[in-house]
This record gives structure tokens, C-alpha cells and sequence, in this order.
């Protein structure tokens, strides 16, 4: 006797629960593409589920194994910029700026005549000590660079020719001008040259530090995008395919993988907008560094001008080349136009260095006046001097000046750098922990449905 036909029917619908996908009685034709229908394909439905879940836990596996990479990497730049390579590009800012100052103490005592002024020779002394100590700092840091070797070969040769000079200057010898002339020859053709190389490259290693610091985490990003579409995705067509609500593992697995993703957006964006900010920093400081040195080459071509009397190893156009290098031949550009890196009351420090550059230019302008007419005394005493309106003592005004502008972009960098560190706290781990219980969600959601076919 032949069975009703709607026992047919419903042996029928009972089949088509677990059958292949391919089968008619399915869905019919499925217009998903090659790849995607061989990863959903099976004898059975436990079967394809099975090996959707493996897919989806290793993707979310991965981004957690990338996002710590990636994680580790970033904060790794931050940290050696905040640390190692900063430190350096300070010690040789500190040896570049002390060399320089030794100089022009060197030759500021020599023009006095005699024995040097007890303060000059002070700060001189202070100089080649501070220099000395940060070259031992930055050899410990990058040894075997041929910049240090150089600077720590020549400055002994250097101290050595200084001390002649002043020994003959003492005994009223002109034979000290020779050997100050080579000492300071040395000082800007050898040992300056080599100090600023070994900047260059420690200005290019933070520089790149930044860049680290700041990349774009185009495969973090990707994968979890990727993992967060396939999430969904399988989401989606189970529930086309059971009739029935999305599963909570896979939708606790969704929002798992999307407060991983705003994590390392709201952690990158925030670091990346302060360690743009310490980049504008640490250039405001590299250009007050260079206004600085060029300030002091500026005031030891003011003392050779004089220890020569026009005639001998130095002439005044080195100090105009000096004040045009720092405010620029109108007075308004040069180093300190780029020397504003945004910390507080910058403006206002620039345009005061601006002013005090041009009242000791004022002040070197009368030094020639008097040399010129014949009052030798007078524009040696307004040069080793603090006397007020004399050159001396606005170099010393604009010196500290300096001083305090390089003190404050420095501090703001710190912070910056502190803040960029402090915005990655728990990036490594974070994200990580967010992909892994995504993972376990998965397996929890899938494997129940799995488990509804036994």
C-alpha cells in the first residue's frame, strides 16, 4: 500500500536537514563563490560546522598573534625613542654645544690678555668636563662610532694647543696667537664636524624611531576586519540556513574582535598625535641647538677678530655669518623661524631670542666702532666683560636665553614621548586577550550547534 503523500514530504524535509550543500532540495543553485562553498561543504552539517569553527578560532588566533607582534613592536619604538636614542641625541647635542662654548671661552680669555678672567676659565674648564662625561656616555651607548673616536683623539690635542697659548700669552709671547689660531682651527675643522655627524645620526635614528612609532597597523587592521566579515558572515547564513537566531558565542566572538579593533584605533590615534607633537619638539630643539653653536662660533670669531687686530687668522664676516645663520639676513627667518616646536609660551621666548640677537648685534657693532678708532682697551673690556650695553654681557643674556628655550622644548618632548608611552599601556596584551576569548566564543557558539546534530 502506498505510503501518504505527506509522509513523503516530510521524510523529505528530514533528509535535506543533512544533506550536502550541492543537493537541489537544499537551497538549489548556491552563487557563492568557489572557495567559500568547498569550505561549507560535507557530508554533514556537524561536519561543515566543524571545520567553519577550526577556520574561524585560527583567524582569531592569528589577530591575536599579530596584534601582540605589532603591539610589541610599537611600544618597543616609543620606548627607545623615549629612552636610549633620546638620551643620545641629547648627550651629542651636550658634546656638540659644550665643544662650541669652549671655544669661544678659549678665545674670550685669550683677547683679556694675560691671565684670563677667573669665570671664563671656569666655564671653560666645566665645558671640556661636560664634554668629556658625555662622550664616555655616548661611547657606552654606540661604541665603535667613528665620530666619538674622532672627537676623543682630537680634543686632548686641542686642550694641549689652549694650554700653549695661554702660556705664551701669559709671558706676553705673539707667538700664542698661532697656536689659539690652530687650536680653534681644529676645534671647527675637525672636532665640531665629527661632533655633528655623530647628531646627524642620532637625529636620523630618532627620527626613524618615530616612524616605527607612528606606522599605520595595516595588518592588524586587516585581520581583524577579516576575522570580524567571516564572524558575521557564518552568522548570517546559519541563520538563513536553521531559521533560527544568531548565535550567542558567535555574537559574543563579533563584539570581541570589534573592542580589539577600536582599542588599537583609539591607542594608535592618541599615541600618534602626541608623538607628532614630540617631533615638533624635538626639531624646535634641534634648531635652538644650532642657533646656539651658531651664536658661539659667532662670539669666538668676535675674540679672534681682536687677539688677530684684523690682520691675522680671523675676520669679522664669520660673526655677520653667525647672526644671519640664526635670525636670517632680514632678521626675521633663519634657525629660530623653525625653532617654535608649540611648547608653552614658545612665541613669546622666539621673539625675545629675536630681540636679544639683535641688541648684542648692536652691541658687536660698537666693539668694532672703538676697535676700529683706535680704543683697543675699550672693545676688549665690552668683549670679556659683564659691563651692561657691553658685548659681553648680551651674549650672556642671549646664551641663557637660548638655555631656557632648548629647556623647555626638551621638557615638553618628555612629556610628549610619557604620553604617546602611556596611550599604548596594555596595547600588547589588550587586543591579544579580546582575540582569544573571541576565539573561545566561537568555539562555544559552534560547538553547540555541533553538538544539536548528536
Amino acid at each position: 500500500m502506498a505510503a501518504p503523500a505527506g509522509d513523503g514530504s516530510i521524510s523529505e524535509v528530514g533528509m535535506s536537514v543533512d544533506a550536502p550543500s550541492g543537493h537541489a532540495a537544499w537551497t538549489g543553485a548556491d552563487p557563492a563563490p568557489a572557495w567559500r562553498r568547498s569550505l561549507g561543504s560535507g557530508s554533514a552539517t556537524p561536519e561543515r560546522l566543524f571545520r567553519v569553527a577550526l577556520v574561524l578560532v585560527a583567524g582569531c588566533l592569528a589577530v591575536a598573534l599579530t596584534s601582540v607582534l605589532a603591539g610589541t613592536a610599537r611600544s618597543a619604538s616609543v620606548a627607545e625613542a623615549q629612552t636610549r636614542i633620546a638620551a643620545l641625541t641629547t648627550d651629542s647635542a651636550e658634546i656638540y654645544r659644550s665643544l662650541a662654548d669652549a671655544d669661544a671661552m678659549a678665545t674670550s680669555g685669550y683677547v683679556s690678555g694675560g691671565r684670563e678672567p677667573t669665570a671664563v676659565r671656569a666655564r671653560y674648564d666645566d665645558d671640556i668636563a661636560r664634554a668629556t662625561d658625555r662622550l664616555v656616555d655616548a661611547a657606552g651607548r654606540l661604541p665603535g662610532s667613528p665620530a666619538i673616536a674622532t672627537v676623543a683623539e682630537q680634543l686632548p690635542v686641542y686642550t694641549g694647543l689652549v694650554e700653549t697659548a695661554r702660556t705664551l700669552n701669559r709671558d706676553g709671547l705673539p707667538l700664542g696667537q698661532a697656536y689659539l689660531g690652530s687650536a680653534s682651527e681644529l676645534m671647527r675643522g675637525t672636532i665640531l664636524p665629527a661632533a655633528e655627524e655623530l647628531r646627524r645620526q642620532q637625529a636620523a635614528e630618532l627620527t626613524a624611531a618615530y616612524g616605527r612609532g607612528v606606522a599605520i597597523p595595516f595588518g592588524v587592521g586587516a585581520l581583524l576586519l577579516a576575522g570580524l566579515v567571516a564572524i558575521v558572515d557564518v552568522s548570517l547564513r546559519e541563520r538563513r540556513r536553521t531559521h533560527r537566531s544568531v548565535s550567542v558565542g558567535l555574537l559574543a566572538a563579533a563584539v570581541g574582535l570589534v573592542a580589539a579593533l577600536i582599542w588599537w584605533v583609539a591607542a594608535v590615534g592618541t599615541a600618534n598625535t602626541w608623538l607628532a607633537a614630540a617631533q615638533r619638539h624635538s626639531d624646535a630643539v634641534t634648531a635652538l641647538d644650532d642657533a646656539r653653536t651658531a651664536v658661539l662660533q659667532a662670539r669666538s670669531a668676535e675674540s679672534l677678530a681682536l687677539v688677530a687686530r684684523s690682520a691675522g687668522f680671523a675676520s669679522d664676516d664669520d660673526f655677520t655669518t653667525g647672526v644671519d645663520e640664526v635670525v636670517g639676513a632680514d632678521g626675521a627667518g633663519g634657525l629660530l623661524a623653525r625653532a617654535d616646536g608649540g611648547a608653552p609660551g614658545s612665541a613669546d621666548r622666539i621673539t625675545a631670542l629675536r630681540v636679544a640677537v639683535g641688541d648684542w648685534a648692536a652691541a658687536h657693532r660698537q666693539v668694532r666702532a672703538l676697535d676700529d678708532g683706535g680704543n683697543y682697551p675699550g672693545a676688549v673690556a665690552s668683549v670679556v666683560t659683564t659691563q651692561p650695553g657691553g658685548s659681553g654681557a648680551e651674549f650672556v643674556r642671549l646664551d641663557a636665553a637660548l638655555a631656557d628655550a632648548i629647556e623647555a622644548e626638551r621638557a615638553a618632548f618628555v612629556d610628549g614621548t610619557a604620553y604617546a608611552a602611556s596611550a599604548l599601556t596594555g596595547l600588547v596584551a589588550g587586543p591579544a586577550v579580546l582575540a582569544l576569548l573571541a576565539a573561545a566564543a566561537v568555539a562555544v557558539g559552534l560547538g553547540r550547534r555541533i553538538g544539536e546534530y548528536r
